[in-house]
């Protein structure tokens, strides 16, 4: 048996894992970022072991006709992605919608190595590496596909990478079925009916069909990129008027508990100059009020409400707090800005503070004004290690999708003021720097 048979042998034994191989590595270029299964292991090993079986079938029982290959490629793809679906936790359409831009991929490689060959075949040296059955074709053949995959992974693959935990909407999932299902069988059929009558244009052909592919994918990307954007402008809309109740609801609140506490002493006063009750309890609970009666007071009314309402969760979970703040030099800031900014700041420090250690859990406000810019620092302490993206932190709760847009929302206050936000996370030291041009106008 000469060199070409035994290609030709191994070939046909491995027709069908190649293409199975051939469409999951592409999908994975998308996908391999999903939310995996708790037994995803186990699981991935039941699907290899039912698309062993099945492909072996069809090694065994495939004749060469085009009918049966096009149906056994069928039955091999609907495995594909219900072990996908099996396998991950995300929606079938976004399962779906992964599958449909990796078996675009596929089809890019597929016609690249046309092209090649195509283009070979005119070269009296180059063409005899591109001859089906040989060794040389199939390392070309391979090396066409990795460098494919390659090149459309740090391009598109990576920006899909940024769309990470997004959910695809249905409909994007089945357009992008419908064109891969409509137009692939259009252009493989036209493309070999062509190829019959001339070469020349059956290669423009197929590099007409990859620029359309690549451009779909393009096309894709931006898709779902308008679709975050979207989706994180709802969002923000949405706790934009939860922190406006919230304030609201804090404001009075404290301005309940200061009446009261002004109340009680008052009558603490009355009693200890009556002498009915124990001296050393009322001590105790004239400190315990004051606690709640001594207000923050910075110059500006929103930030002292903030203020005294996290300087009493810090009180109550052992956090130092300590501040030194110019209120009045955010009178330029809208109140509901002033809140959302400082809430969720002071909201994320609490967060990685009351947790650690009784000595470690401290934090420092400052806000002033300097030189026509408002410079606003916070720092406080923390463990482990923190993921940036974009140039904030990845949230470290597992539901990506209700958490991580406190950062988001203070980057939109800062931007919405032209400043500049920036986080320093040296020494295990957490350090959020604001910096907001002061508006000249505020002088006048």
């Amino acid at each position: 048996m000469d060199q070409s048979q035994m290609i030709n042998l191994f070939l046909k034994n491995v027709m069908f894992y190649d293409i199975f191989f051939a469409f999951l590595s592409a999908t994975l270029l998308f996908a391999h970022r999903c939310q995996r299964h708790k037994q995803f292991w186990p699981r991935v090993a039941l699907v290899a072991a039912a698309v062993l079986v099945v492909c072996r079938i069809f090694v065994v029982t495939y004749r060469g006709d085009l009918f049966t290959e096009v149906i056994y490629c069928a039955v091999l793809i609907a495995l594909l992605i219900a072990g996908l679906n099996f396998c991950y936790t995300n929606s079938f359409w976004t399962i779906l919608f992964y599958f449909g831009s990796g078996f675009m991929t596929w089809y890019i490689a597929d016609r690249s190595i046309i092209v090649a060959a195509s283009l070979a075949q005119q070269h009296p040296v180059l063409a005899q590496f591109f001859t089906e059955g040989t060794l040389s074709h199939m390392v070309l053949y391979c090396g066409t596909f990795v460098a494919v995959y390659f090149l459309i992974f740090i391009t598109i693959g990576r920006r899909m990478q940024k769309l990470d935990g997004i959910e695809i909407p249905p409909s994007n999932a089945i357009l992008l079925i419908l064109v891969v299902c409509i137009l692939t069988p259009i252009f493989y059929f036209e493309s070999e009916l062509v190829a019959r009558y001339n070469l020349f244009y059956y290669t423009l052909l197929n590099m007409a069909e990859i620029l359309y592919y690549v451009s779909m994918l393009v096309v894709q990307v931006n898709t779902l990129t308008s679709i975050k954007e979207r989706t994180e402008f709802t969002t923000l809309q949405k706790l934009w008027l939860e922190e406006q109740k919230q304030y609201k609801l804090i404001k009075e609140n404290i301005e309940a508990i200061n009446i009261k506490c002004h109340d009680l002493k008052h009558q603490i006063r009355h009693l200890r100059e009556t002498n009915q009750v124990d001296e050393k309890y009322l001590a105790e609970l004239e400190k315990s009020i004051s606690i709640y009666n001594s207000a923050v007071r910075t110059g500006n009314e929103t930030l002292d409400v903030i203020l005294t309402d996290k300087r009493l969760h810090c009180t109550t979970n052992g956090i130092q707090f300590t501040c030194m703040a110019e209120g009045g030099k955010l009178d330029f800031m809208d109140a509901i800005d002033i809140f959302s900014l400082f809430g969720n700041a002071l909201d994320n420090a609490i967060e990685c503070t009351e947790n650690l250690a009784p000595e470690m859990r401290f934090i420092h406000l400052t806000v002033r004004a300097t030189n026509e810019l408002l410079l606003i620092h916070i720092e406080n302490p923390f463990l482990g290690k923190l993921v940036m993206e974009d140039g904030i932190p990845v949230t470290t709760k597992s539901n990506r999708d209700y958490h991580g847009y406190g950062m988001r929302s203070m980057r939109r206050v800062v931007r919405k003021y032209r400043g500049d936000l920036t986080i320093s996370t040296e020494d295990q030291l957490f350090q959020l720097n604001i910096m907001i041009p002061i508006p000249q106008n505020i002088h006048q």
